[in-house]
């Protein structure tokens, strides 16, 4: 009899600096998984037996990078993962962990601070982005200095196919051209329109060969020119837009012929049906856009994956006893929104100043709602939708409601000021998903899934947290007790705990040395850009006049934007200051 299968796509969401979440999340699910395979092929193993794949991990800008990641940690062997209270394993080696290397240690405010790409691109080239991105580009890099060798894990893949699919979803600025006839009328000319919401697919594993519309990607040797374009691309769909400089993608228009958001659901339900693009790009080899941040556009790429895990594009089952496939969404900051409730009757709203301002987040917005999609991951009736999200114990603050990750704040660049706020966020991750794996990733007991294990059941029935209490989950119009569809060994139920050296230290940049550091720093980056912006791309004269608004443009631009950053920068500190440590006067 063949053993039943399960099988997850994570979907990672964007995050900015909180991919150190996200990060911490996959770190917990990966070593949960390779401890299951080990502990069910030893003979005292009385637990759930069913096979566990990952086919597709799809993501996001931080969400994309931390896929990347993780599907080369996927493939090689000794992975050294985090547990705050074991010396050894308090922190990884740098080469034993890319995840946690990239995210806690690498990506600081300092080097995103330094003017080192204004200086390489010469006094002529025009400005990238308000940060220095050198040290993505040395991230990225590293990344792919791993220690320990290549290896073949059992749940990679699905059926006999044990590559794993990547999808990492881009902005394309120059667009994908489309269009149509209008039904009805003799007029020879097509009504168009662009396509900005990309994404590419890469197909990797041990001698990966390729399929239609995906890079074949063969660990064993990354390098060439697909792995070249997966580093462009990894670095592409983290650009967040004029924070992080954009990046230039060249790939082959055929492409589009079998990988796209553009397409519908045929009618017989068989599938998803791509439409291709206007045939004139078609010699157009490589096609070439200027990219940014994958989150713009599709944040979340939930139906990527979905119409990749279902198969030919059918529904998944979710009814929790016929369910063999979930997605997994990772969402470190999950929209439960409450944008809506805003004042909406100062005056200053209706200020050409403040529309500007709102214009470009209303734009990204509407471009990621989704409700439908987002309503099914927080839905405990429907078995084949799951979300991880930030969760921990708030204090008497509201912020800690709001912000119950340190690298939340600043429109989630908090993370990039201080070590400990991603350090905390990482492990939080791992407990997250630790409670999650343990108490709710789960099938009622009456799931296909399980109806090979039948002799020791009441074990491994999934209690209440804290408690012998049993957990019930509804399928069918009735409660039935649930067991895990990742089993967790003894060893991965040992409770993650976050003691107060591992909290986040906000009064670190509070004090004055630190905090004079930090501020001469932003003065040098914003005097350069700015002045940058001024010489090269407004268009002041070549004479006197010119000369002097050129001089008080930058002095007014970077005063602005000093400003601007110094008391943003307050304001987090002050913010993860109230979320995680409780004031004086409040008990």
């Amino acid at each position: 009899m063949e053993k039943p299968a399960f099988e997850i796509g994570v979907v990672m969401a964007g995050a900015v600096s909180a991919g150190a979440y996200s990060a911490g999340v996959m770190d917990f699910i990966m070593e949960a998984l390779d401890a299951y395979e080990e502990a069910k092929s030893k003979p005292d193993w009385d637990g759930p037996t069913h096979d566990v794949r990952i086919p597709v991990l799809a993501g996001a800008s931080a969400g994309g990078m931390t896929s990347a990641i993780s599907a080369l940690h996927a493939f090689r062997e000794g992975f050294q993962h985090v547990w705050p209270e074991d010396p050894e394993l308090k922190t990884p080696q740098r080469k034993r962990n890319r995840l946690y290397s990239s995210w806690v240690e690498d990506i600081d405010i300092d080097p995103l601070l330094e003017t080192t790409d204004l200086d390489a691109d010469g006094a002529d080239a025009p400005a990238k982005s308000l940060l220095c991105c050198d040290v993505i580009d040395r991230i990225v890099r590293d990344a792919f200095d791993i220690e320990g060798g290549v290896r073949q894990p059992n749940w990679i893949g699905r059926g006999d196919d044990c590559t794993l699919r990547v999808f990492l979803t881009l902005t394309n600025l120059r667009g994908v051209p489309y269009s149509f006839q209008l039904f009805g009328t003799d007029d020879p000319r097509r009504y168009g329109m662009l396509n900005h919401g990309d994404f590419l697919d890469f197909r990797i594993g041990v001698g990966a060969a390729p399929v239609d519309g995906a890079h074949a990607l063969d660990i064993r040797d990354t390098s060439g020119e697909g792995w070249d374009l997966f580093r462009e691309a990894a670095k592409a769909t983290g650009a967040f837009p004029i924070g992080l400089a954009p990046r230039r993608i060249k790939r082959t228009p055929r492409d589009y012929t079998f990988d796209s958001r553009v397409g519908f659901e045929r009618p017989d339900g068989s599938g998803f049906e791509v439409v291709p693009p206007d045939s004139w790009i078609d010699p157009i080899d490589p096609y070439a856009f200027v990219a940014v941040d994958g989150g713009t556009i599709d944040n979340e790429p939930l139906e990527i994956a979905r119409r990749y895990l279902s198969g030919a594009g059918k529904r998944i089952p979710s009814d929790g006893v016929k369910t063999d496939k979930a997605i997994i969404l990772i969402a470190p900051f999950p929209n439960f929104s409450e944008g809506a409730r805003e004042r909406a009757e100062d005056p200053k709203d209706l200020g050409l100043a403040n529309i500007a301002k709102k214009l470009f987040s209303t734009l990204i917005d509407q471009a990621r709602f989704k409700p439908d999609e987002l309503s099914l991951a927080v839905d405990d009736r429907y078995y084949s939708r799951y979300i991880i999200a930030p969760e921990r114990k708030p204090n008497k603050n509201e912020e800690s409601t709001k912000y119950p990750i340190a690298c939340g704040v600043l429109e989630g660049f908090g993370g990039f000021l201080h070590h400990s706020f991603r350090r905390h966020d990482y492990l939080l991750g791992r407990r997250n998903a630790q409670a999650f794996l343990r108490w709710s990733f789960v099938l009622p007991e009456s799931a296909d899934l399980f109806q090979g294990f039948t002799t020791n059941r009441e074990k491994w029935f999934v209690r209440k947290p804290n408690s012998d209490a049993f957990k019930y989950f509804p399928v069918e119009g009735k409660a039935e007790k649930g067991l895990p569809i990742i089993p967790l060994t003894e060893t991965m139920r040992t409770e993650i705990r976050i003691g107060a050296d591992d909290l986040p230290d906000p009064d670190y940049l509070f004090r004055p040395d630190h905090r004079s550091q930090l501020d001469a720093k932003i003065k040098t980056r914003a005097r350069k850009v700015v002045s940058r912006i001024v010489d090269v791309e407004l268009p002041f004269g070549d004479n006197l006049i010119g000369w002097l608004e050129r001089i008080g443009a930058k002095r007014v631009g970077t005063g602005f934007v000093v400003d601007k950053a110094g008391r943003a920068v307050t304001e987090a500190l002050d913010n993860v200051r109230k979320a995680f440590f409780v004031q004086s006067g409040e008990g």
